[in-house]
C-alpha cells in the first residue's frame, strides 16, 4: 500500500513537473515570436536611422548592422540645401487643420446619426461607409478640376479639406460609435435639471466622449501627416509641399541621395511618433472604453 501511494505521489511530481516545463517553453515561444514580430517592425526604421547617420557604408557587402561611423553630414544638408523645415512646416499646418476639421465635423455628425433616429439614418450611415471604400483615384480628377475653379488648387487649405473629406466617413462612424455607448438617460436627466438640447450635449454628451474624441483626433493628424497622393496631385509650387512630396525631390534621373533621403524621413517620422507618444496613454483608454456604461 506505501509503495502504491509513493508510486502516486511521484507519478503527480513528475505530472506537475512536464505541466510546468511545457507551460514555460510555451512562454519561452510566445515571448520568441513577440521579439521576431518586433524586431520585424522596428527594423525599417532603425536602418533607416544609421542609413542616415552611417553614409559611407550605405551600399557595402556584407551590410553592417551597427554603424561604423557617425556623421550628421546628410541632416546638415537636407537643412542648409532644401527647404526641409518649409515642407515640416507645411505638415504640421495641413495635419493640424485636418485633424481640426474632421473633429469639429465628425463629432455633430457621429452625435446626429447616434441621436436622431429615422428612415434614412440607417441608408446615410450606408452611404457613409460605402464612400470610405471608394479609391483616392476615382475622385481625384473632378477634385482637380472643382478646386481650380474654387481657388483651392495649390493651397494648404485646400489640401487639408481635400484630406478631411476622405478620413470624415470614418471619423463620423468611429463618434457615432462612442455616441451610442452613452446612455441617454444622461441627457434626459440634464434636460430635466433645466438643460437644452445643445446645453445637455455640451455639458455631460461631449466630456464623456473625450476618449473617442481623443481617437478621432489622432486618426486624422496622423493621416493627413502621412497623405501623399492628394499632396502631390493638388500641389504644385514646390514652396507648398509637404514633406511626403519632398521626399521624392532626393531622386533624379540617373541617382538617389540615399543618405539625405532616410535624414528627411527621420525628421518625417519623428514629430508623428511624438504625437503619437504623448496621446498613446489616452488613445489606449478611448479604444478600450470610450463610454460609461448604464
Amino acid at each position: 500500500m506505501r509503495s502504491f501511494v509513493s508510486s502516486a505521489r511521484t507519478m503527480d511530481v513528475t505530472s506537475v513537473a512536464g505541466s510546468s516545463r511545457l507551460a514555460l517553453l510555451r512562454s519561452a515561444a510566445a515571448f520568441a515570436f513577440t521579439l521576431l514580430c518586433a524586431g520585424i517592425v522596428i527594423f525599417p526604421y532603425y536602418w533607416m536611422l544609421v542609413s542616415s547617420l552611417d553614409t559611407g557604408s550605405l551600399f557595402e557587402w556584407p551590410p553592417r548592422i551597427i554603424p561604423g561611423s557617425i556623421s550628421l553630414k546628410a541632416y546638415e544638408k537636407i537643412f542648409t540645401e532644401r527647404p526641409v523645415l518649409t515642407w515640416l512646416t507645411n505638415t504640421a499646418v495641413v495635419a493640424s487643420a485636418t485633424s481640426i476639421f474632421c473633429t469639429i465635423v465628425a463629432i455633430n455628425a457621429g452625435y446626429a446619426l447616434s441621436r436622431f433616429r429615422g428612415k434614412m439614418t440607417g441608408a446615410f450611415g450606408i452611404f457613409i461607409l460605402f464612400s470610405q471604400m471608394l479609391p483616392a483615384t476615382l475622385i481625384v480628377v473632378p477634385l482637380y478640376v472643382i478646386f481650380r475653379q474654387l481657388g483651392l488648387y495649390n493651397t494648404l487649405i485646400g489640401l487639408a479639406i481635400a484630406d478631411a473629406a476622405f478620413i470624415l466617413p470614418l471619423a463620423t462612424w468611429l463618434m457615432k460609435g462612442f455616441f451610442d455607448r452613452i446612455p441617454t438617460d444622461l441627457e434626459e436627466q440634464a434636460q430635466i435639471d433645466g438643460c437644452s438640447r445643445m446645453g445637455a450635449f455640451y455639458r455631460v454628451t461631449l466630456p464623456l466622449a473625450v476618449p473617442g474624441l481623443v481617437v478621432v483626433t489622432a486618426f486624422s493628424f496622423i493621416t493627413g501627416w502621412d497623405e501623399f497622393f492628394l499632396a502631390r496631385t493638388l500641389i504644385a509650387t514646390q514652396s507648398n509641399w509637404v514633406l511626403s512630396v519632398g521626399l521624392t525631390s532626393f531622386e533624379s534621373q540617373y541617382s538617389v541621395a540615399w543618405d539625405e533621403m532616410m535624414a528627411a524621413s527621420v525628421v518625417f517620422a519623428l514629430p508623428a511618433a511624438a504625437f503619437f507618444l504623448v496621446i498613446q496613454r489616452y488613445l489606449v483608454s478611448g479604444l478600450t472604453s470610450g463610454a460609461v456604461k448604464g
